[in-house]
């Protein structure tokens, strides 16, 4: 068995997202929404959420209007990441991977790439309260909580905490 057959991290590509990634990065979304607040949120309100933010039109903007990338598992996108550049941060806007391939470093090859590309900027991101599965990303990264957020999605109010990672040099 080959170095790359036995180990993921070997067969992962990060690029940016073209429009052709669109449709991949729409079905690991509604996966990973699903999949990530089933119990946190209402179902209402993520099939609201998943209308409105993850419509083929929505995702096409996504594209255009921020910075997005893709993780590719041998060649297949596996996991994508949205971030709005901003002057004093990089706010990461989402970063989810398909449901079936978490633990494997995509999400942590996408959040390298964020960083090799803003090394002297801060980035920020949004966890809703209870969500382990991204507060436990975050803190293994280096991430601190610091402000809480309250946002309206749908019908719904809901808690939120902003993670911060310092920049390289700080």
């Amino acid at each position: 068995m080959t170095a790359a057959a036995r180990d993921p991290r070997a067969r992962i590509g990060v690029r940016r997202a073209t429009p052709s990634h669109a449709p991949a990065i729409r079905d690991i979304a509604h996966a990973a929404w699903r999949d990530t607040y089933q119990g946190l949120l209402r179902d209402e309100t993520i099939e609201w959420f998943l209308e409105r933010a993850y419509s083929h039109e929505r995702v096409d903007l996504r594209i255009e209007r921020h910075e997005t990338w893709v993780a590719q598992l041998d060649g297949a996108v596996a996991a994508f990441a949205e971030t709005a550049v901003e002057p004093d941060r990089v706010t990461l806007v989402a970063i989810y991977t398909d449901p079936a391939l978490r633990g494997l470093g995509l999400g942590s090859a996408l959040l390298g790439a964020v960083l090799d590309a803003h090394p002297d900027l801060p980035v920020a991101a949004d966890v809703l309260a209870g969500n382990r599965k991204g507060e436990t990303f975050y803190e293994a990264r280096g991430f601190e909580p610091r402000e809480d957020v309250e946002e309206q999605l749908g019908d719904e109010l809901v808690s939120e905490r902003r993670w911060w990672l310092s920049a390289a040099g700080e």
